[in-house]
C-alpha cells in the first residue's frame, strides 16, 4: 500500500467511512460516499478528464494560464522525426531550426525539458548551443523510456524558494517548501542528505500564494490540485506546473503522516 493511500484509509477509519480494497496491493480503493469514490494509485474522482490531461501537459498548462498567472515563458517543439501523420504539426523540421529558435527567443541560460516529465527527469539547464542540442537528443531519444515527443524551452528563473500548494474545491489544505542544501540546478531535494519538505503555515505566505493561483482555481473541472510554484529573489511568484494527482511521499518522509491524514479527512468530510 502506498503511503498516501494508507493515510486516506486512516482518514476513513477515523470517521467511520466504509471503504473496499479492489486490488491485492491495496492501492485501488472504493470509498462509500455518495455514489462511491474511486481512488486508483494517485488518481482521484475529483477532476475532469480534460483537466487531468492538461495538468500532465506542461505546454497546454502554459497556453491555458500564462495570460492570467505569471509563468516562465515557454515554447514547445514537436519531435521532427514524428510519424508521417503528425508531420503537418511540425513547425521546426530539424534540430538546427529548433536550436536557432531557442537562441533567438531566450538566449542563455535556458531550460530545456520534456513536456510530460516528472521528478526532474530530462530537465536541463543549457548554457550554450551544444548543450541545447544534447538536451534535445536525450528528450527525443525513442529508445529511452523517458522519450517525449514534445520538448519545451523555458525561461530560466533563479529560484529562492519552491513550494507545493494543495487545494481542494478552492480551499488551501497543505503548503510546504522543498528545501535542498544542493543548489545545483535540477537537484532532487529528496535525494540529498539534508533535503527535506518544510511545512509552511505562515498566514501571510499562505494568503499570498492563494491569491496568486486564484485564476487557476476558477477553471471548470479543477477541484483537487497541487501547484508547483517558485519565488524568485525579488519575491515574485511563478507557476511552474499543476498536478492533478499529488502524492505526499516526500512530505511524509520529512513531516510524518498526521497532516496528510487530516488533509484527506477534510476532503472526505466535504464530500459526505
Amino acid at each position: 500500500m502506498e503511503v498516501h493511500i494508507k493515510c486516506l484509509t486512516q482518514a476513513c477509519n477515523n470517521h467511520q467511512i466504509a471503504y473496499e480494497n479492489l486490488d491485492d496491493e491495496k492501492n485501488f480503493i472504493k470509498v462509500a460516499l455518495g455514489e462511491d469514490l474511486l481512488f486508483q494509485q494517485n488518481r482521484t474522482p475529483f477532476n475532469t478528464e480534460a483537466i487531468a490531461a492538461i495538468c500532465k501537459d506542461k505546454e497546454h498548462t502554459y497556453q491555458l494560464l500564462h495570460k492570467q498567472i505569471a509563468m516562465p515563458k515557454t515554447i514547445g517543439f514537436l519531435d521532427f522525426n514524428t510519424h508521417d501523420h503528425y508531420q503537418k504539426y511540425v513547425n521546426y523540421p530539424s534540430q538546427d531550426s529548433i536550436v536557432n529558435k531557442i537562441e533567438q527567443t531566450f538566449g542563455y541560460p535556458v531550460v530545456v525539458k520534456r513536456n510530460r516529465g516528472a521528478l526532474g527527469v530530462n530537465v536541463f539547464l543549457c548554457q550554450e548551443k551544444e548543450m541545447v542540442a544534447a538536451a534535445l537528443d536525450e528528450i527525443f531519444n525513442r529508445n529511452s523510456c523517458s522519450y517525449d515527443y514534445i520538448a519545451l524551452a523555458q525561461d530560466y528563473i533563479q529560484s529562492k524558494q519552491e513550494f507545493r500548494v494543495v487545494f481542494f474545491r478552492g480551499e488551501l489544505l497543505l503548503c510546504y517548501q522543498r528545501v535542498s542544501e544542493n543548489q545545483e540546478f535540477g537537484a532532487r531535494y529528496w535525494d540529498t542528505n539534508k533535503g527535506h519538505a518544510l511545512h509552511i503555515d505562515d498566514p501571510e505566505e499562505l494568503s499570498a500564494l492563494s491569491q496568486f493561483v486564484q485564476p487557476a482555481l476558477q477553471l471548470p473541472g479543477l477541484n483537487y490540485v497541487g501547484f508547483d510554484i517558485i519565488k524568485n529573489h525579488q519575491g515574485e511568484y511563478r507557476l511552474l506546473e499543476m498536478n492533478s494527482g499529488p502524492k505526499y511521499n516526500h512530505y511524509i518522509q520529512s513531516c510524518g503522516e498526521e497532516k496528510i491524514i487530516t488533509l484527506y479527512e477534510k476532503i472526505l468530510l466535504k464530500e459526505r
